[in-house]
Order: structure tokens, then C-alpha cells, then sequence
């Protein structure tokens, strides 16, 4: 089923950003809203206004009618933002805000981005299923946990489909600083040392741009009548040092630059977390495009450093 136009909470962030793009490459009217302060992309409409109820929002609209809602709005993906109260506003109270204001504007589906991180405690190397606990051992995964259930209960009493979808570790142009594709890069690029962890932490990587596209591809199956919860993800593991290492070939930097070991791995941090995604594959079609390597080029690029290029050691 098509739609006409969509709304992206968060867009100013690393998913949302690239959402807004994809929507306005296939031609959608596209509404970006975030924070006062963000930096919102180009979009045919932009809000920005603190999500504290639906009334807020709805005021900000002006009602205008909105087909779908892609909630990417969170708080704690970086792992310095760890504020409960804050955590808990943005993460749960804001996605009650967005629900009853979604279903006041007449959409018709909403699209509620979740996280791998709500899974746990993950005790196997298997790939995770959507029906494995939400029993996340930090404040960031319980919260988007509870968020993706508060939501859901709100979005069925209201009558307005539900679309969880459970992102993993998605990567690519537009990441933050701190996220180890640009920190890795600005530090080879000056021929730096690299502090890492042991990098045995096995990880789902999928790029950016088949992200947007697979959340577009789960709104259209929310519209079909057709509903998760739905990992997106690739279901194919890598380790952290595979990455690292990949990171460092294509910049052509010595691997000597590559101090494994020298950070400790976080203590809520999951060494296993690779999904299934067999479930939104199968409703609707859906393979990643773009493998790790050439990914890794392409945010090279995006960085303004081509991968054909050297530094010296």
C-alpha cells in the first residue's frame, strides 16, 4: 500500500537523518521534527519542539494530516547520555506523546524504532529472535523496552498500527565522533595510535542506508495490516576487531596503529549481539545491499577521504 507523506521524529540523528534523505529521494513530502536546538536536514517541513504532550505536538502541526509516523527520537545511544530522568521522558514519555498524537493526525501506521539493546541477557552465540526476553541489563535498552511497550498498548487502544522494529548495529556516514568508524579515522588519518577494546565483541553491522530502507519497508507492511515486533538486521556476526581491522586496511594504515586491549569493555556490555532477521525478511522481501567492506568505503568517502588513499605510519 503507498503512502503520501511521513513524519520523522529524531531527525536529526544518525537514523532519522538518513530516513528524511530516503524519504525525500522517493519523492515523499517529508516532515523532519527534533529538539529546539537540532540541526534539522532538509525536509519539506520542519518542527522542533520539546515532545512533552500530544496537545505540544499537535500545536506545532497545525493539523496537518500525516500518513505515517517513524518515531527515531532517544536519548542514551551515546554512552555519556545516561540521565534517567532524561532517559525516561524522551525514550517512554515522549513515545506516549508522539502515539496520541499520531492517531490524532489521522496516520495510519507508526513506525516505532527500537533497539537491539532491549534483548538480554544474551548467554548464547545465536542469533536473537524476537520473541527472546526484553529483560535489557542497562538503563538505555530497558527504557527503549519499556518505551516500545507503552506504545504499543497506547497505539492499540487507539487503533493505530504499530510497527516495532528492533534496529542493530547500524553504521555509516553521519555516525557520531565517538563511534568507532570516525574515531578510527580521524586518529590513522593523523598516523595517531588507536585505543580499543579487546574487540572479541561480536556485532550485526548494517549500513545506514539499508536501515532507512528496511524501516520503510516495515511501514509498508504495517499499512498491509502485516505486523512485527521485526529485527532489522543482517544476522551475519563480525567482530569488533574484524571491523577495526577493515577500517584500518581501506585507510591503508599499519595495523601496528591498532591498540587492542588498550580500553576495557564495558561493564553492561553485551560480548554477543547478532540477530535473526528471518521474520522481516521473509514478510517483506528484505536483504541488505550493501556488505561491511563496502560500507566501510563508503563512509570513507562520505568523510571526505577516499579508501584508495594512504597515510604515513
Amino acid at each position: 500500500m503507498s503512502f503520501s507523506n511521513a513524519l520523522v521524529t529524531g531527525a536529526s540523528g544518525f537514523i532519522g537523518r538518513a530516513l528524511v534523505s530516503h524519504l525525500q529521494a522517493i519523492g515523499k513530502r517529508t516532515i523532519a521534527a527534533g529538539r529546539p536546538s537540532s540541526c534539522l536536514p532538509a525536509a519539506d517541513r520542519q518542527i522542533r519542539l520539546e515532545a512533552t504532550s500530544a496537545g505540544a505536538i499537535l500545536e506545532s502541526l497545525h493539523g496537518e494530516a500525516v500518513d505515517l509516523v517513524f518515531h527515531c527520537a532517544a536519548y542514551g545511544v551515546r554512552p555519556a547520555d545516561r540521565d534517567a530522568a532524561r532517559m525516561l521522558a524522551t525514550n517512554v514519555t515522549a513515545t506516549d506523546a508522539w502515539v496520541e498524537a499520531a492517531a490524532a493526525l489521522g496516520a495510519r501506521a507508526f513506525v516505532h524504532v527500537g533497539s537491539c539493546s532491549e534483548y538480554g541477557p544474551i548467554t548464547k552465540a545465536e542469533r536473537i529472535r524476537e520473541n527472546h526476553p526484553l529483560d535489557a541489563p542497562d538503563l538505555y535498552g530497558a527504557s527503549k523496552a519499556a518505551g516500545g511497550r507503552w506504545g504499543a498498548a497506547r497505539a492499540r487502544a487507539l487503533r493505530l498500527p504499530f510497527q516495532w522494529v528492533r534496529l542493530f548495529g547500524v553504521f555509516g556516514p553521519g555516525e557520531a565522533q565517538h563511534r568507532l568508524l570516525p574515531y578510527m579515522r580521524e586518529r590513522l588519518c593523523r598516523g595517531e595510535r588507536v585505543d580499543l577494546t579487546s574487540g572479541l565483541q561480536w556485532r550485526d553491522l548494517l549500513y545506514v542506508e539499508d536501515a532507512a530502507k528496511g524501516l520503510l519497508r516495515a511501514a509498508e507492511l504495517a499499512l498491509e495490516g502485516r505486523l512485527g515486533p521485526f529485527n532489522l538486521c543482517t544476522g551475519e556476526p563480525v567482530t569488533v576487531r574484524a571491523m577495526a581491522e577493515e577500517i584500518a586496511r581501506q585507510i591503508g594504515a599499519p595495523a601496528e596503529l591498532l591498540d587492542f586491549g588498550a580500553r576495557p569493555v564495558r561493564a553492561d556490555e553485551q560480548m554477543w549481539m547478532v540477530g535473526d532477521p528471518s521474520l522481516l525478511a521473509n514478510a517483506g522481501g528484505l536483504r541488505h545491499s550493501i556488505d561491511l567492506s563496502e560500507g566501510v568505503a563508503l563512509s570513507l568517502q562520505a568523510l571526505g577521504r577516499s579508501n584508495s588513499s594512504r597515510v604515513e605510519p
